[in-house]
C-alpha cells in the first residue's frame, strides 16, 4: 500500500531523517531509465508529497540538485578511470609520474623488493642448466668430473644419496665413504665447468684423453685450488 505520509517537516527529528525520504525517491527519479514524460509525471508526485509533509518545493529542488551532481560525478569518475602501474625506484619516479596529475590515468607504485621476491630469489640459477660439472671433496680438496644431461642440483642430490646408501654407481661417493670425508652443500661443493646438452658434444668431453682438458679448465677457474681427478 502506498503513501505520500513522511516525517513531517515541523518535526523534532534531524534534518538528515526528515528528508531521508525524499532523497530516496529522488535518487529512484534520476537512477530509474524513465522517460521524458514518466520522470516529469514522478517529480510533480514528489513535489506534492513535500507540500503534503510541510516541506517546500525549494527544499526538495536543492535535494534534487545535490543528488544529480554527486550521480554526474560518480558516473565520470568510474567511465574514465583508468590506472596506470610503475616500479619505484626513488624519489624521481613521483616527478615523472605527476604529469598524470590532471588527466584521467591514476598512478599506483609497485616495489620490487616486497617479501615474495626476497623470499623467491634467484637459488643458484645455474644449478638448472646441465654439461660438466666438477663436485669437491671439502676434506682433501679433491675433485671428480662428471656429466649430466639434467640440472645439475638433480645430479648433486643423487651423488648425496649415494653418500648415504653407500652405493658404488657413484666415485665421489665412494670416496666420501671410504675415507670418511666430508662433502659440503651444493653452493660450496659443485661447479659447473662447461654448459652442454647430452649427446656427442658432451660424451667428446668424457672421452677418455680429455680428463687433461677438463683439469686445465678447472685450473683456469680456480688457479689456487689443488685439484685432482678422481673418477669420471
Amino acid at each position: 500500500m502506498n503513501t505520500d505520509t513522511t516525517i513531517h517537516n515541523t518535526s523534532n527529528h534531524p534534518m538528515e531523517q526528515k528528508t531521508a525520504a525524499f532523497r530516496y525517491y529522488v535518487n529512484r527519479l534520476i537512477s530509474l531509465p524513465l522517460t521524458q514524460i514518466e520522470k516529469s509525471k514522478e517529480w510533480n508526485n514528489i513535489l506534492n508529497m513535500a507540500k503534503n509533509n510541510g516541506f517546500s518545493a525549494e527544499q526538495i529542488t536543492k535535494i534534487k540538485k545535490q543528488i544529480s551532481q554527486k550521480s554526474k560525478v560518480h558516473t565520470h569518475t568510474n567511465r574514465t578511470k583508468t590506472w596506470a602501474t610503475f616500479t619505484h625506484y626513488g624519489g624521481f619516479m613521483k616527478g615523472n609520474t605527476n604529469i598524470f596529475k590532471n588527466s584521467t590515468i591514476k598512478t599506483a607504485y609497485r616495489t620490487t623488493n616486497n617479501i615474495f621476491n626476497l623470499l623467491a630469489s634467484e637459488k643458484h640459477t645455474s644449478g638448472r642448466l646441465s654439461g660438466i660439472y666438477r663436485l669437491t671433496c671439502n676434506t682433501c680438496n679433491q675433485a671428480y668430473i662428471g656429466q649430466t644431461g639434467r640440472m645439475i642440483n638433480i645430479r648433486y642430490k643423487e651423488h648425496i644419496r649415494y653418500i648415504k646408501t653407500n652405493n658404488p654407481q657413484s666415485a665421489y661417493a665412494l670416496h666420501i665413504r671410504n675415507n670418511r670425508h666430508e662433502y659440503g652443500p651444493q653452493e660450496e661443493t659443485m661447479q659447473l665447468v662447461k654448459t652442454c646438452t647430452k649427446g656427442k658434444n658432451m660424451k667428446s668431453w668424457e672421452q677418455p684423453g680429455d680428463h687433461n682438458i677438463l683439469f686445465d679448465i678447472l685450473q683456469t677457474i680456480t688457479p689456487r685450488d689443488n685439484h685432482r681427478l678422481l673418477h669420471t
